[in-house]
């Protein structure tokens, strides 16, 4: 059995002290005797994960996906090579009006500072970033139903009005420094995905 995962640094394990035994796509595997194909990119928003996906993958190679999609005002760009775009964790806040400094979010970025900061600031909305969840979220799942490869689809945007499988929350569990979930977090996550594979094969 073959497993292709793919995500933000939650999937790529960040912050575990060793990641690739103690992350949740690892735990998986372990448990199921299969392979373990890890593509998950610190970083990485809904924009990578669908590319490489559509672009990078033969996902018929592979028994079964398991997609964690990440928050989407994340994005990417081509420059000799894919730059990512994190504008912040707490974007829901500032689109919200509830507070959030975004005035030097230009600041945060090495390329065309002054462009993101605009876009950022006048051209998308939260009404922009929920519709490319959607489409994100409906690619990836319609891609793998042609495709034949059985699907589990999460998320860690608690704020998403989407149906997914499950949600990757950490709330009122530990975390380390920069927010990421721990070793324990990650067996948690496990349990949830391996419960979902078990009740598809009954």
């Amino acid at each position: 059995m073959k497993i292709y995962f793919d995500g933000c640094s939650w999937t790529q394990g960040h912050e575990l002290q060793n990641k690739e035994e103690e992350r949740y796509s690892r735990l998986v595997c372990n448990h199921l005797s299969a392979e373990e194909s890890n593509f998950g990119r610190g970083g990485g928003s809904n924009d990578r994960i669908v590319r490489r996906l559509l672009t990078r993958v033969n996902i018929e190679d592979y028994d079964l996906a398991i997609i964690q999609m990440t928050l989407p005002a994340r994005t990417e760009f081509y420059n000799d090579q894919w730059i990512h775009i994190n504008p912040a964790n707490n974007f829901s806040k500032w689109v919200n009006g509830e507070g959030g400094d975004i005035r030097r979010l230009g600041e945060k970025f090495t390329h065309h500072s002054d462009f993101w900061k605009y876009y950022y600031m006048h051209i998308s909305n939260q009404k922009y970033f929920e519709t490319k969840e959607k489409i994100h979220f409906h690619t990836i799942k319609n891609h793998c139903k042609t495709k034949g490869v059985p699907l589990i689809l999460c998320s860690i945007n608690r704020w998403s009005k989407l149906n997914f499988d499950f949600m990757l929350d950490t709330k009122g569990l530990k975390v380390h420094h920069y927010g990421h979930p721990t070793k324990e977090s990650h067996q948690k996550f496990a349990k949830m995905m391996l419960d979902k594979i078990q009740r598809r094969m009954r």
